[in-house]
């Protein structure tokens, strides 16, 4: 009796398709992760650091296969708590630079404040304590800015300065810088965008100088009003500090008092 044939087994080497399969499938995979792992490390940090503290993302992050992080596209992140008193130094300085008003205002800020010195052309004539149009409108510009960041402003001190005229013996000076001072805190204080309390007005008459009363050039310097506006957290007593600041002391014993005095009153 013949012997049947052992029949070969069907498939042959179908098993090295479903491998290369998965090979293929596992490849892809990796690829995909190792593309993930190349998000901008940076801007990762400050996804995490929105997040955590409660600030909020304004765009959506793009599309992996478009423009966003894969091929380093931006991601803008907005925070909540942005209106520092470095807003107010901002406002301002826009505005001086778009009117050209440069010559006329001086505006200057710190770690500890923001300090603003009014030329007398934009703010009085003459002997008068009426403020100008062109005070009353940069005045606004201040309010706008005081109203955005009043819970970081600690107070906001006015300072009217006249000048020495060898010809005028009249005690007029000392009462006209303090009431040019509180001219300009009840144009502020009516516009109630801080609390009145932190309003402060001193007029040094003609005895804080700041040029050469000897000329006409120096005469107009030293007619200014000027307003400085501290942080909160960072409070400087009305003495001999603010006296050197506002004079434009920038030596370093000043700069030492004033770390001094703030550490004091923390």
């Amino acid at each position: 009796m013949a012997r049947k044939r052992k029949r070969d087994g069907g498939g042959g080497a179908s098993w090295l398709e479903t491998y290369s399969d998965m090979v293929t499938l596992l490849l892809t995979f990796f690829i995909m992760l190792y593309a993930m792992s190349t998000i901008d490390a940076q801007k990762y940090a400050i996804i995490v650091e929105a997040f955590s503290k409660g600030t909020e993302v304004k765009k959506e992050i793009e599309d992996l296969s478009g423009t966003g992080m894969m091929d380093g596209g931006s991601i803008e992140v907005e925070e909540a708590d942005e209106e520092d008193i470095d807003q107010l130094y901002e406002m301002l300085k826009s505005y001086v630079d778009e009117n050209n008003l440069s010559e006329s205002v001086e505006i200057s800020k710190t770690e500890e404040y923001v300090f603003i010195r009014f030329s007398d052309n934009i703010t009085f004539k003459g002997y008068s304590n009426n403020l100008n149009q062109s005070g009353r409108d940069i005045l606004d510009v201040l309010a706008n800015g005081l109203n955005l960041v009043d819970e970081y402003v600690e107070e906001v001190i006015i300072a009217g300065h006249t000048a020495e005229v060898e010809k005028d013996k009249s005690n007029i000076d000392r009462a006209l810088s303090t009431d040019r001072a509180n001219a300009v805190l009840q144009y502020l204080e009516s516009k109630n965008v801080i609390s009145p309390a932190k309003y402060l007005a001193i007029g040094y008459g003609l005895y804080s100088p700041i040029a050469d009363n000897s000329t006409p050039e120096g005469r107009a310097k030293n007619r200014r009003v000027e307003i400085f506006i501290s942080r909160k957290g960072h409070p400087i007593s009305y003495t001999e500090i603010i006296k050197d600041t506002i004079n434009g002391d920038d030596n370093t014993e000043g700069e030492d008092k004033i770390e001094y005095q703030s550490n004091q009153l923390r």
